[in-house]
């Protein structure tokens, strides 16, 4: 345990390299941030308010699932249509009651709203934290469920162009192109794909 100082010094005097440190702290700037950057720590940060967004995130549960329920709805609704169609569905009740039950999440959370949501977007600390900070909690007492040994490692997280694509239908085809099932449905009679 080290209270301020050189972050090489640190290094030096343990002989260790930045990932065999666990750098806590509760600034995601001056503690998380710089010292994942310049040194290559993992880090911890130390997210007191996590207590109540929790609390607020069971409690108010049916308001983030009627949010999810909107969210889907409107994906259905434009789901067969493309640059071509000419339709234009009328979205303007949908997003009314978006934005209602957006103000009402947000009124759970005080004034201020939430930390790390506003709807279904993530706030600008929310990324921050998911970007740079290797775990984090209301305090780091929580430590003290977990064995000295335990490996902590994030849950995997698909990216917006993984979630639309079902692996069992993915055909890359010696072409080695994710367009091959697009292609197929889509293809000239008698024209050949991969």
């Amino acid at each position: 345990l080290a209270v301020a100082g050189s972050s090489d010094m640190v290094c030096d005097l343990l002989g260790v390299k930045g990932k065999d440190i666990l750098y806590m702290g509760d600034h995601i700037f001056g503690d998380i941030l710089k010292s994942k950057k310049r040194q290559g720590w993992r880090t911890f940060l130390v997210v007191p308010e996590l207590a109540r967004e929790l609390q607020v995130w069971t409690e108010k549960s049916e308001l983030f699932e009627e949010l999810r329920s909107l969210d889907l709805f409107l994906a259905e609704l434009y789901q067969h249509l493309d640059s071509g169609s000419s339709e234009r569905p009328d979205i303007s009740s949908i997003k009314r009651r978006i934005q209602k039950v957006t103000h009402e999440m947000d009124m759970c959370y005080g004034k201020m709203g939430s930390l790390f949501r506003c709807g279904s977007r993530q706030t600008l600390f929310a990324n921050q934290l998911m970007r740079y900070a290797d775990l984090y909690a209301a305090s780091f007492m929580n430590f003290l469920y977990y064995p000295f040994s335990y490996l902590f490692r994030a849950p995997p997280v698909l990216m917006a162009h993984e979630s639309t694509v079902e692996h069992s239908r993915l055909d890359m085809g010696e072409a080695g192109t994710a367009l091959a099932p697009w292609l197929a449905q889509h293809s000239l009679p008698g024209q050949q794909v991969g």
